[in-house]
């Protein structure tokens, strides 16, 4: 066995990972990055990388088949999936080279392994036949998750993973989908813009739970029309592989078959390895137990990303990793980790930053701007959706904000950075943005609570109570 000491020892090369480990060099620290996959983690390999890559082609094709209202015929359109997976291929490549290369420049120690905790302060780390020993004066734990099996399991040809939806080298002719929270919506989206049947199952009464009614009753439509079969407030009773593919009883007297079955219904934290119970790390359901400084009960020892309590975003994480570094050392000032955009790149994409309509107290301000109002969604034949401003009455202040359309995950980050900056509505209302663009959508929904906007008549309102909703 090989022995080593460094000042930071990060167990993981996600988002996070790759964040602390370049933070912490930069801060002068001896860094050692542990990775038991790929570098780049789970996002940039089998995760929002190649998701996002594959739900590109899905939309062009989609706006291809729509040429048509913009006086353009095409034909003879044919998918080449194994080609479309090459290119998925080479993007992961490129951005996995390109990872190595930043941190190698920065001087960080790259160890390929499956690391645990031997103690409070040293790792052994195995990689086939060969252990490595690494002692460390602080750790961060950034091992992220896996999917969750259900009571189904996996089994890599009929009953899919996301992992394994990544892999098909060919569309399948239908597929269930068992949970339809973002991961589950996102893979309806795409699969049902390259043609295939697909039906989704969900336990609760909409799609993305806890998400805006009224912008996911939007995206639900829209799904709809594009073919999906929507079964909300269901559950699969029971799930059988046969040789055609799945058939699953529901809980509403009815079956679906399907040629393949993509189970979404949650991640598993990869932490049941690390040897926690050794060094004392209090977990729940898996997840350990952390401060808001990101401390374990072991001070010189941080966890970020899928493997503690949150919503799994990966630039959450990335954030989370440079503020470990810095709780770490003693640095960190308190952070506001509400102000973070959830996206959901489905086809409209949803993105939602603070609260939601649901979640706005009785005296807020509801501003909503359809973009059919918009002179640029309608040159881009994209006039469906809209922005939603949730403002605070007496201070003026943006609580939050709901974009359903195109580029709604583009959009955001205006509403975002008003809240983080503490932006009233007016000052974004008075933000000068070029036109004809998107972003004026996010400037004349603040105008309208003034009864300013160039572009709308519409009137601000207070929050629906959608529990009371018919």
């Amino acid at each position: 066995m090989t022995a080593a000491a460094c000042d930071l020892a990060i167990i993981g090369s996600g988002p996070g990972g790759i964040a602390a480990a370049l933070t912490a060099a930069r801060r002068g620290l001896k860094v050692a990055l542990i990775e038991r996959e790929w570098w780049g983690g789970v996002c940039l390999n089998v995760g929002c990388i190649p998701t996002k890559a594959l739900i590109t082609v899905a939309k062009l094709k989609r706006r291809i088949h729509g040429a048509s209202a913009l006086g353009l015929h095409v034909e003879g359109l044919r998918v080449d999936y194994p080609a479309v997976m090459a290119r998925n291929a080479r993007i992961i490549t490129t951005l996995r080279r390109g990872v190595a290369q930043l941190l190698q420049r920065a001087q960080v120690e790259l160890i390929s392994g499956e690391a645990a905790f031997e103690d409070a302060h040293a790792l052994v780390v195995r990689h086939g036949e060969k252990t490595q020993k690494l002692s460390a004066q602080r750790f961060i734990i950034a091992v992220g998750s896996h999917p969750h099996p259900g009571p189904w399991g996996f089994d890599g040809a009929r009953r899919l993973s996301y992992r394994d939806a990544l892999q098909l080298s060919e569309l399948p002719a239908s597929m269930l989908i068992i949970g339809g929270g973002v991961i589950g919506c996102e893979f309806a989206s795409c699969f049902s813009n390259f043609g295939v049947a697909v039906t989704i199952v969900e336990q609760e009464s909409q799609l993305l739970p806890g998400e805006d009614p009224e912008a996911v009753n939007f995206l639900s439509q829209r799904l709809q029309a594009n073919g999906v079969t929507i079964l909300t407030g269901t559950t699969i009773e029971t799930l059988t592989t046969t040789a055609a593919g799945v058939q699953a009883d529901l809980s509403n007297g009815t079956q679906v078959t399907a040629s393949q079955c993509l189970i979404a219904v949650g991640l598993v934290p990869n932490t049941d390895t690390l040897g926690l119970s050794r060094i004392g790390l209090e977990t729940d359901e898996g997840r350990i137990v952390v401060t808001p400084a990101r401390l374990t009960r072991q001070s010189h020892i941080a966890a970020i990303g899928d493997c503690i309590e949150g919503p799994g975003l990966a630039h959450m994480a990335s954030a989370e990793g440079a503020f470990a570094v810095d709780s770490l050392m003693g640095l960190a000032s308190p952070k506001d980790w509400q102000i973070v955009p959830r996206c959901v790149y489905t086809d409209p994409e949803l993105a939602q930053v603070g609260l939601t309509e649901v979640d706005a107290p009785p005296s807020a301000r509801i501003s909503r701007f359809a973009f059919a109002a918009l002179g640029k969604s309608l040159c881009d034949e994209e006039s469906e959706g809209f922005v939603k401003l949730i403002v605070e009455a007496e201070t003026d202040r943006v609580l939050g904000g709901t974009i359903v359309g195109v580029h709604a995950s583009d959009m955001i980050h205006l509403i975002v950075l008003a809240m983080t900056q503490g932006l009233t509505a007016k000052q974004l209302a008075r933000t000068i943005t070029a036109h004809p663009t998107w972003p004026e959508a996010v400037t004349e929904a603040a105008a309208q609570i003034y009864g300013e906007s160039l572009a709308s008549a519409h009137r601000v309102r207070a929050p629906r109570v959608y529990g009371m909703m018919k």
